[in-house]
């Protein structure tokens, strides 16, 4: 073999490698993109570089282009239409916060054959399978999925408020001399009760139980582990004043959490993007679409771990597991949703 067949023989891994990463560009660029739609109000919540990083992680997940189109919360609906059509003529998907539904549906009527999502939250939608309003396109309402967040968040608690080691079995005798608060709104206290006890329970805690209105004030004194849903208000219990594992469901940055805030339950859009994506990508959600209804799917929220401020590596393990662990249809109220 001569040295320039050597030579060749050497390179062509190497231009093999360059090709198949060129390819991989090209399909990734090719792909219709995500367009997200965002204004100030999120940044200031999630914070700008943060999203900034989201954008890159979820358009690494889905391979293919996810878009922020920043709008200005006053803007005329033709402007935020306008910025979406810029982003991307064709869009595998656009997604919009639930202030802008009413770009949402003239958007829906403009665009037939894309999906356009609503992250709508808590917020009273139309019925799966409803008929869109005349004049309108279908539209697809993303709602939290609050039974299995305040069950997994029951697990959680469970886990975090026992004073046992890693290795040791959880003491239900020392448990009942404990006490879990959750602070919710008022019209979460019915919906979270329940589900919330029972992921403790079903972790084996004995420790009692206390649900608080958001303005309400309780003694931190005989606190074990205090679960936030709802305002930042309730952030009193979140401070460097004490050690009470807290667990917020907030889109709040990590970096400016509290010490104590162990877990953050995020369901902001783009930490949802990839299960709202891969949900309208389902046989019964297409179909339901394309016969001109709107769709209503639940999705659970992520679990954001603070692992660099959790005791030990096996409870960070348990934690992982515990926030997703299936929930049984008939332990969460979840069953039978799109």
């Amino acid at each position: 073999m001569t040295h320039l067949e050597k030579a060749y023989l050497d390179i062509v891994p190497v231009y093999s490698f360059l090709l198949f990463l060129l390819g991989g560009l090209a399909v990734f660029m090719l792909r219709p993109p995500v367009v997200v739609i965002t204004d100030d109000v999120f940044s200031a919540v999630y914070g700008t570089r943060r999203e900034h990083f989201k954008r890159i992680e979820m358009s690494a997940q889905l391979f293919r282009r996810v878009k922020l189109v920043r709008v200005s919360e006053k803007a005329e609906l033709d402007a935020i239409i306008f910025a979406v059509r810029d982003a991307a003529r064709r869009p595998v998907s656009a997604v919009f916060p639930y202030r802008y539904y009413e770009a949402a549906r003239l958007y829906a009527a403009q665009n037939p054959k894309t999906p356009v999502v609503v992250m709508a939250g808590q917020n009273k939608t139309p019925a799966n399978n409803s008929p869109a309003v005349e004049g309108d396109g279908a539209l697809v309402f993303i709602k939290e999925d609050e039974a299995a967040d305040f069950y997994h968040a029951g697990l959680c608690a469970a886990l975090l408020s026992t004073q046992k080691d890693s290795e040791g079995a959880a003491n239900n005798q020392a448990d009942t001399n404990k006490t879990i608060l959750m602070i919710v709104n008022g019209d979460a206290s019915l919906r979270a009760g329940d589900i919330f006890e029972r992921g403790l329970r079903d972790r084996g805690s004995g420790a009692s139980c206390v649900f608080k209105e958001m303005n309400d004030n309780y003694p931190i004194n005989d606190l074990s582990c205090v679960a936030i849903w709802g305002q930042a208000s309730a952030f009193l219990y979140s401070s460097t004043e004490n050690e009470i594992p807290v667990i917020v469901f907030s889109w709040i940055d990590p970096d400016f959490a509290s010490p104590n805030v162990k877990i953050i339950v995020d369901d902001s859009p783009l930490q949802l993007l990839p299960a709202v994506i891969k949900s309208l990508g389902k046989g019964d959600v297409k179909r339901v679409l394309r016969a001109g209804n709107n769709v209503e799917i639940f999705v659970p929220s992520v679990f954001k771990i603070m692992t660099l401020r959790t005791d030990s590596l096996p409870l960070v393990l348990r934690l992982n597991i515990a926030a997703r662990l299936p929930v049984n249809s008939a332990a969460s109220g979840t069953g039978g949703r799109t």
